[in-house]
């Protein structure tokens, strides 16, 4: 195409190897600009690094095995990981994870997630790279034998950082979820936590609601101007606004939340498990399980669930699944509640809640606002708020076969609801998408956390900052449990602050991404009844 226009602008061959070489030079620059915006790192490059990027292209097109066996697949990775890094970023630990957890239901959620812009990237990069390559090859453009173009460009590589930041980070976070995996699924995980002892534990039953993808603001229970946590936002218990998870995804936050963390390397330690903890203590667990599970090769949540007296999972993650709704948990649930029981129980409901995308969390249960009501820019906002209504109905359900197992057989009862992660949200002026995006929002991390127990006679709300890295030592005060290893000082639903987030608050003071607080939707008049 460029080929055809430079031979049509001049009949002078020298004149014309002259237009042919500019006009390479631009195209595999603004390649290389999209190559960079489409890796997730930086959405405005600078000047340098697109230079940079760009003479390694050149460096590379000076050989043909360098081209296609280096240049060519180096170019395409970036192409096809354009669409996602757009939305959601360079690729990290938490992403390469959710990878390997994810089955194909979520792959096809996460996909449609994605503006249909994000994928003139891919085309853009293949289009002027194809476009770069013809040209240098029919006008014989040789970049690596100027003596000027090449004087330049070493001046240049001494003032300038790697381009290669990309692939090395995609294949430190891939090694490092690889390793992860291989001891999950490799070696058997002994328990470290020895022998533990109830002292004052007051229930019989103790209930762990874990929720998905749910940000507090979204909540009416914490000050969101709409009526869906009707349960949440009125029982006895006590709530908790200062919450904060200790990830912006599923695996990257429940594996410090669910283990006694290394708070200086900050990484998941699952021969200290919550699981493994609470059996030490003489304590029968089950887990049941909305969320995947992938059967031959455990992710670092399955694998703690793994470790449960019972299990049970509603999908196994494995193959193609049905969009299971949280509703089928119940019944499970019902079943296991009213099986007869002389000792303590610790259950796990793991909900999918809010999972994007949430507007498939719906499928059984009726929106806030009819969409006639709402421009059609809030679709989304109104699925969202919806299925946080969805989740305190699953909450409200379970409680209430909570009482009447206490009614009937007298065991006591205490439960707890958190939610493993927020959202992030970007607000045009079309629509408002809600999206799993790290390092995008500050209140990504800012989570709900309630208990109710069977005694409870009041409400009381602790506007306190409380560190989701102190998580699995507040559940073991909750439930009386004591072990040399446990912080005893950690304590979920005081009125007091942790007193160490292990720099948690800092790590999430760093981002610097613009405040995204959760968006009210403007709510048209209903429309005029026939007369």
């Amino acid at each position: 195409m460029f080929a055809k226009l430079v031979d049509k602008l001049s009949s002078n061959p020298r004149i014309k190897q002259v237009l042919a070489a500019i006009l390479a030079l631009i195209l595999v620059i603004f390649a290389s600009r999209l190559m960079i915006i489409g890796s997730g790192f930086d959405i405005t490059p600078s000047l340098k690094a697109t230079l940079f990027m760009a003479i390694l292209l050149v460096m590379f097109n000076s050989s043909r095995k360098l081209f296609w066996f280096v240049a060519f697949p180096f170019v395409l990775l970036h192409a096809l990981y354009a669409p996602v890094g757009l939305t959601f970023g360079a690729p990290s630990y938490q992403y390469i994870a959710s990878i390997f957890a994810t089955d194909l239901l979520e792959s096809k959620e996460f996909f449609s997630q994605l503006p249909l812009t994000n994928f003139l990237y891919p085309i853009g990069i293949l289009f002027c790279i194809w476009q770069f390559r013809s040209l240098t090859r029919k006008f014989n453009i040789h970049f690596y034998k100027n003596r000027t173009f090449l004087a330049a460009t070493t001046l240049f590589l001494l003032w300038s950082a790697g381009p290669l930041k990309f692939l090395t980070e995609t294949y430190t976070a891939s090694v490092k979820v690889k390793d992860e995996l291989a001891r999950l699924n490799g070696l058997a995980i002994e328990s470290k936590w020895g022998k533990s002892t109830l002292v004052d534990s007051k229930y019989d039953d103790y209930v762990l609601i874990i929720g998905e993808s749910a940000r507090k603001d979204y909540h009416n229970a914490y000050g969101y101007p709409v009526e869906n946590t009707p349960f949440m936002s009125s029982a006895n218990g006590v709530l908790i606004d200062g919450f904060t998870s200790g990830g912006t995804n599923t695996i990257a936050s429940l594996k410090l939340m669910l283990t006694k963390p290394n708070t200086q390397t900050w990484e998941g330690n699952y021969s200290l498990n919550f699981i493994d903890l609470i059996k030490s203590a003489g304590v029968k667990t089950i887990w049941i399980s909305n969320q995947g599970y992938l059967g031959q090769f455990d992710t670092p949540i399955s694998a703690i669930a793994n470790k449960s007296d019972e299990k049970i999972f509603l999908k196994s993650g494995d193959s193609l699944n049905s969009n299971t709704s949280d509703f089928a948990l119940l019944p499970k649930f019902n079943q296991v509640s009213e099986q007869p029981a002389t000792g303590k129980r610790f259950i796990v409901l793991h909900l999918y809640g809010s999972h994007p995308i949430t507007c498939d969390r719906l499928d059984d249960y009726e929106k806030i606002y009819n969409d006639y009501q709402i421009d059609p820019k809030y679709y989304n906002v109104n699925c969202y708020m919806s299925s946080m209504k969805k989740t305190d109905e699953v909450l409200k359900r379970v409680y209430d076969e909570l009482l009447k197992n206490n009614e009937k057989s007298h065991r006591t009862f205490s439960m707890i609801y958190f939610a493993d992660h927020g959202l992030a949200q970007h607000e045009t002026e079309t629509s408002v998408d809600i999206h799993n995006s790290a390092g995008k929002s500050k209140r990504h991390y800012d989570i709900p956390l309630f208990k109710i127990s069977s005694d409870d006679t009041e409400r009381h709300v602790y506007r306190v900052f409380k560190s989701g890295l102190n998580f699995t030592d507040g559940i073991a005060k909750w439930m009386g449990i004591q072990n040399p290893q446990l912080n005893p000082e950690a304590d979920l639903f005081s009125d007091q602050p942790d007193k160490d987030d292990y720099g948690l608050k800092a790590e999430i003071d760093k981002i610097s991404a613009p405040d995204d607080p959760a968006v009210v939707i403007p709510v048209k008049k209903p429309m005029p009844k026939a007369e």
